[in-house]
């Protein structure tokens, strides 16, 4: 019988992929400058919401879609305001059905996305405008659909820290990886633990930060561990991400681990780039090479001294620079 400790344990260890969600974290604007953002949602047409957080706001600049990693929300783009109001993008980072604000969706496959996404940027005034993406860690999924899918619609797609298909060909998995397929196979266990994990972040909140940032990289503990703004967002992204319960959570690590519904080799028709960090213990050098190989012309930049969140922080500028050509 499981118990109480071993399921914390479990969830504990799931969340060190976290993915995008310690980096994304509000930063304080220098002076002079505006830092604006703005929460809206959608009715889709099969009566569903699905909610966005909309950083920059600037009319005129080019649409870009951004995706969050697993566990995450809209929340997590918090970094990026500085840089999207710099750049002159207007950036939305979108809650995924069952995640954030937006509403569960027990049957969804990630090939539905690109739809959601479509839908959206019309509801946006964007529906005869291509538009860009970022998909960020357990985002990548979702953007590679949608280069998949939807190619026409794109002006360029960025994949970053992107984790690749579970057990791909020529990849060598993540230090989280095992535990991800495991809650594939027990969702009951990752049930119970995300609700301890979530009593945890309002009673003893350190403590577990302290548990998950040891799968970290130095750069990426060294950058939240030592901003206390940065920490707080943390905190806030993990409880939004469940703020409706586990289940959807649960739902995007299942199809994160499972099969994608189509191969990343038949992606075309769009620029695709791919931002790894080399020092990065949750997603290993190993998956954006597998991208690269897979996404004919596609384009990969390798730091070697980043991990797995400082190479979205690091690079945040040169990132949203492709979408303004």
């Amino acid at each position: 019988m499981l118990t109480r400790r071993e399921a914390l344990t479990a969830g504990a260890a799931l969340l060190a992929t976290t993915l995008p969600s310690p980096l994304l974290a509000a930063s304080r604007p220098r002076r002079g400058e505006r830092v604006s953002v703005h929460d809206g949602r959608v009715r889709l047409c099969d009566g569903r919401w699905l909610s966005y957080r909309e950083y920059g706001q600037n009319t005129d600049g080019p649409p870009v879609f951004y995706f969050h990693g697993t566990p995450g929300s809209r929340l997590e783009l918090g970094l990026c305001d500085i840089e999207t109001c710099a750049m002159g993008t207007r950036v939305f980072a979108i809650d995924r059905p069952g995640l954030g604000r937006s509403s569960y969706d027990c049957n969804r496959r990630i090939t539905d996305w690109p739809n959601d996404v479509e839908q959206l940027a019309a509801a946006l005034g964007y529906a005869d405008t291509p538009f860009g993406i970022i998909g960020l860690s357990g985002g990548a999924p979702y953007a590679a659909a949608c280069a998949y899918k939807i190619p026409h619609r794109l002006t360029h797609v960025a994949i970053v820290s992107g984790h690749a298909p579970m057990g791909a060909c020529g990849t060598c998995p993540g230090n989280q990886d095992d535990m991800i397929e495991l809650i594939d196979r027990r969702p009951r266990l990752g049930k119970l633990a995300f609700e301890l994990i979530g009593h945890r972040l309002d009673r003893k909140p350190d403590k577990l930060i302290q548990k998950i940032s040891k799968k970290w990289s130095a750069e990426d503990r060294k950058l939240i561990l030592c901003n206390q703004k940065h920490y707080r967002q943390l905190i806030a992204n993990l409880r939004e991400s469940t703020r409706c319960g586990p289940a959807g959570l649960i739902k995007d690590i299942r199809l994160l681990a499972g099969c994608w519904g189509f191969c990343v080799s038949d992606i075309a028709g769009v620029p695709v780039s791919i931002w790894q960090g080399g020092c990065d213990p949750i997603v290993t050098s190993s998956m954006g090479q597998y991208f690269q190989r897979q996404i004919a012309d596609s384009e990969l930049i390798i730091d070697s001294h980043a991990g797995h969140v400082t190479m979205f922080k690091w690079h945040a500028q040169e990132i949203l620079s492709r979408f303004m050509g």
